[in-house]
Order: structure tokens, then sequence, then C-alpha cells
């Protein structure tokens, strides 16, 4: 099978409505929300003393402290009746997540109408994560962009930047790796797509995920077609982007072929960034999206 095929999702000639446009906004912000309500979870610590809510130690109070800071329970236990202690709590130190959305043509492909787009569903679950870390008091920043966003009202500037920030004609436009210029080193990164890229693409990925010494987590999102091809006969497939049309005889006989050379595609790709600071999903547009969510947002905030 070419591999064109491969690298970018053709869309049968037989389905020629045009491509799915991102959700209304209200709507993405209603889902990404709900989604982020059921990951919600405290604020990163940082190891140190500090004014959180999560308990850190247990130090010896001082003289030239005022006695409100005095833990008189845990005092009480104390082997000395002149000891007494300080509960400490663990500093909040936020953590910035950044995020990528892939917009190019083909995410914004389904195969039926009742299911979303990849791109909508790309959309949905980087917002929902997003909510999740600006819900436990992160910052959130967006690839490609200065400004940070922080605080529990900034969803809906969070979800215009991002879905501004992608090309205005995507139609007509093949995404391009972002630049990491201005990435923390340490920072959370999540990148959503479906990665069916080409050769130079997926190096230019490995090269930059190299380069990045923070968690960085991978999404695939992926239509079930794409998972795994229905087509039976003659079918004759085109480029939502720039590579030509291609035909293929007898479909039914490539299945298998099409699942091999999909697993050894996306295990170049695991393999290439993998490691404990990684962390790479399937998403399936037909599938519930809160499972897969869970680890990714655990994984960010170190749990894994």
């Amino acid at each position: 099978m070419a591999s064109s095929f491969f690298q970018r999702l053709f869309k049968p000639a037989q389905a020629q409505d045009a491509p799915a446009q991102p959700p209304a906004l209200p709507e993405l912000i209603i889902a990404a929300q709900a989604l982020a309500q059921s990951l919600r979870s405290g604020p990163h610590g940082n190891r140190r003393a500090g004014d959180g809510h999560e308990f850190w130690q247990f130090r010896p109070h001082q003289p030239n402290e005022p006695a409100s800071l005095i833990d008189w329970k845990q005092s009480a236990r104390s082997p000395s009746p002149d000891l007494l202690w300080v509960r400490e709590q663990e500093q909040h130190a936020p953590r910035p997540l950044f995020l990528w959305v892939d917009s190019s043509a083909s995410m914004r492909w389904q195969s039926t109408k009742t299911l979303p787009s990849k791109y909508n569903t790309a959309l949905t679950d980087a917002l929902a994560l997003g909510q999740a870390a600006l819900l436990g008091g992160e910052d959130v920043g967006i690839l490609g962009l200065k400004s940070h966003f922080n605080g529990r009202q900034a969803l809906p500037r969070l979800a215009h930047n991002l879905i501004n920030h992608a090309p205005h004609n995507p139609a007509d436009t093949m995404q391009t790796f972002p630049s990491f210029a201005g990435l923390p080193p340490h920072a959370p990164l999540l990148l959503v797509s479906d990665f069916l890229w080409d050769n130079a693409m997926m190096d230019q990925c490995l090269t930059a995920l190299a380069t990045h010494p923070g968690p960085t987590a991978l999404l695939a999102i992926l239509d079930p077609q794409e998972e795994r091809i229905p087509f039976h006969g003659s079918i004759r497939f085109t480029s939502c982007e720039a590579e030509p049309n291609l035909t293929l005889p007898a479909t039914e006989s490539l299945h298998d072929a099409y699942q091999t050379r999909l697993k050894a595609h996306f295990a170049q790709l695991q393999q290439g960034f993998g490691g404990a600071r990684s962390f790479f999903r399937f998403h399936i547009t037909s599938q519930p999206a809160r499972p897969v969510l869970a680890e990714c947002h655990h994984f960010l905030r170190g749990r894994a």
C-alpha cells in the first residue's frame, strides 16, 4: 500500500462533505469543563514548607514564634513537655502546563456525521486537561504563545486562543511542528494530534522532544476507520491535504498490511521519545475520553 496512505488520512471519494468545523466555543467549554471536573485534584507540591494546604512536616516550635502556630495535639504526644511542635504545610509552586493541538486539515476529518472530528476531540481533550490544571492552581500556556493563563475562570480565554492560534485556513495549510523556543525546560507538555505524519515531520518531532527534559504526553486521536479500515472492493481516496488521490483495488486484502504498518508507525514514535518522562495513549473518537484523560492528567502531575 502506498506510504502516503499511512502518513496522512485519505478520505473515501464517495463522502465528499466539507471538512468538519470546530465546535461552537460555548459547547467546547461546557464539554471541557465537565471532563475537567471529573479529573480535578489539588495543586502541585513543591516539597518545601509554605502556605499550601497539604501537610508537609512537623518541626519544633521556636521561642520567637506565636503560640497560634503550635499543633497542640501533636505536642501532647511529645516525649518532652518542653518540646512543642508546629505543623508545616507544603509550599504550592505552580507548574505551567503547555498545550499544542494539531490543526491540520486531516484532523478536521470524521468518518461519519455521528462522530466528532479528530480536531474537535483533540480540542476537547486538551482543554479538559488544561482546565483540570487551572482548577488545581496551575498556569497553562499554549506552545508558541508568550502569555500564560491562570485562574478558575480562564478556560474561555484559553479556548479562544488555542483555536485562533491555529492557521486561519486549515483546509489549505499543512501543520508544521511548533518550535519549543520559550518552553521552560521542565514544564509539562501535552501534544495532541493523529501523528499520521511523514518521515520529515516525525523526525522533527522526535528531535524536538529529545531536547525537552520535562514530562511530555502525546495523545493520538484516531477515527475508528483509521484504527481499523473497514473498506471492501476498489476504493478511491482523496487527500485532505496536499497528497495526490489514491485508488486501491480489493481493499479487504490490505487490512492486515494496514494494521502492521500502523503499528510500526506508532512504535517508531513511542520508541523515539520513550522513557520515564514520556506518556503515549490513543483516544479513538468513538470512545469515552475520561479513562485516557485521567491517566494523562496523573502523568502530567507526576503521579503516574
